[in-house]
This record gives C-alpha cells, sequence and structure tokens, in this order.
C-alpha cells in the first residue's frame, strides 16, 4: 500500500436481541485506534431495542453500516449479508455481545501485513467473571504452518479455536474462493469456514497479544442447546471438515495477495 493511506478492514457484527451488551461492542469497535473500519452491523430480527442501538451509532458514524434483515435467518444467514456488501480489503469477526480493546484491530492488522499473511490469529479473554492469566507461552508472536494453524483450530482448548472473532482474513481469499457461511448450521459454521478458508492459503502468523474480550453468557447458543443437542450439529461439521482436509490434500495452495 502506498503513501500513509490504511487499508479498509470491514467489521461484521450479527446481532440478535444484543440490547443490554451492544453499547459497550459499539463503543468499543468506533474507538479503535485502527480508524480505517467499515463497521457492517446486521440486525437480524431482533425484538428488544438492539435496533434502535444500532440507528443511533449509525447516524453519529458514517463509517457504520446498517443492514436490517427481512427475516429472522441466523448468524450464518447475518454474516453473508454483510460479506455481500464488504469492501474492505481485510475482514473481522465481532460478536455483539462482546467487546474489544483499543489496539485489537491495528495489531492483527500490522502482522497480517509484516508477513504478509493470509491469515492472523491472537489470543482473546474470557469474560466469565473470573480472574485468569494467559500463560506467558500465549503471549508469543510465531508464525504457524497451516497443519499447525489448523491443529490449534480444532483443538478443544487454547487460544487460536475456531472462532472467528479473534481472527483477521483477507477478502480477496474469501472472494477467489467464493466461501460463505452454512446457513443450515447454528453450530460450529465459524470453524468450519475457517476450515474452508485456511485449505487456501499456507501463510499464517500468530499475534501474541490479546485484544478481544469474549463474554461468557448463560442463554449462548452453544448452552441453550446443551451437550446432547448440540451433538448431531457437532458431528455434522467434523465430518464436513474432514472431507474439506481430504479434498485438500496435496493440493498446492494459492498465494493471495492485495
Amino acid at each position: 500500500m502506498g503513501g500513509d493511506v490504511q487499508p479498509k478492514v470491514s467489521v461484521i457484527v450479527p446481532i440478535y436481541n444484543l440490547e443490554p451488551y451492544l453499547d459497550r461492542c459499539l463503543s468499543s469497535l468506533v474507538a479503535q485506534d485502527y480508524q480505517a473500519l467499515e463497521l457492517i452491523l446486521v440486525d437480524d430480527c431482533s425484538t428488544d431495542g438492539s435496533r434502535d442501538v444500532i440507528a443511533r451509532y449509525a447516524a453519529r458514524d458514517a463509517r457504520i453500516h446498517a443492514l436490517y434483515q427481512p427475516v429472522n435467518g441466523g448468524v450464518s444467514a447475518a454474516r453473508n449479508a454483510a460479506l455481500a456488501v464488504a469492501t474492505g480489503t481485510y475482514v473481522g469477526f465481532a460478536d455483539g455481545d462482546d467487546w474489544l480493546a483499543p489496539h485489537a484491530v491495528a495489531a492483527l492488522v500490522a502482522a497480517l501485513e509484516a508477513g504478509p499473511y493470509d491469515l492472523v490469529t491472537s489470543p482473546f479473554y474470557l469474560d466469565d467473571g473470573k480472574k485468569s492469566q494467559l500463560a506467558p507461552r500465549h503471549l508469543q508472536d510465531r508464525p504457524l504452518t497451516r497443519k499447525q494453524f489448523i491443529n490449534g483450530m480444532l483443538a478443544p482448548a487454547g487460544q487460536v479455536r475456531g472462532y472467528l472473532w479473534n481472527k483477521i482474513f483477507r477478502r480477496s481469499v474469501i472472494e477467489a474462493a467464493h466461501l460463505r457461511f452454512d446457513e443450515s448450521l447454528a453450530l460450529m459454521e465459524d470453524e468450519l469456514f475457517c476450515v474452508e478458508y485456511a485449505v487456501q492459503t499456507d501463510r499464517f502468523f500468530y499475534r501474541g497479544k490479546p485484544g478481544y474480550h469474549h463474554v461468557i453468557r448463560a442463554d449462548s447458543a452453544t448452552r441453550t442447546y446443551g451437550l446432547v443437542g448440540s451433538l448431531p450439529q457437532q458431528l455434522t461439521v467434523l465430518h464436513r471438515i474432514n472431507q474439506t482436509l481430504r479434498a485438500a490434500k496435496g493440493q498446492a495452495p494459492a498465494q493471495q495477495q492485495d
């Protein structure tokens, strides 16, 4: 990128009945040190005051693009609607009940461009009411092979995982591979998307600087379904992931740059 112009980052935020949390989330996004943002807020037919909060922020910050879904289609449909209109060089995600430290986006972008890499992931904080510290090994920068990244993403614990919100992606890779979220899935759709993205490239980096705060809620999708209720979808996604990895085995990933 020439000069001092920052490449735009599209941050996608799906929202459904998150009024009690939304102010903190949106305040943290508009206060990011990194200014070249396109904040795509997708209201999935909320029945509380979420829509009013979105409208209030959109009225005072031109970087906000508010989308209102015609029907409640779920988080995957909401993210897909945002991807359809995103114009950023890079793409990030946030959940509407979480929040970010001011440096969060800037740290990810700097690491992505320094490589250059096609995906950067970082450690995160769990806001669960308990005092916890990240182990020193989680705060160390390091490049990752595709295998290391996927292993960390599929691990049941750790700081990589299959989440979207602690990562930054290149939109060129997403569009070249025609990647979208599976709207038939209510669980682990993020993990499947990350795997489908990962097999398109081999340039990954772990930035050991946490900036994302994930809020643990009793009524989250995973907890609502419960262990037994979520098992069928988990097995379906794991099967899809295995199919994706087998299909990609032995294929050289295309290098994607802007």
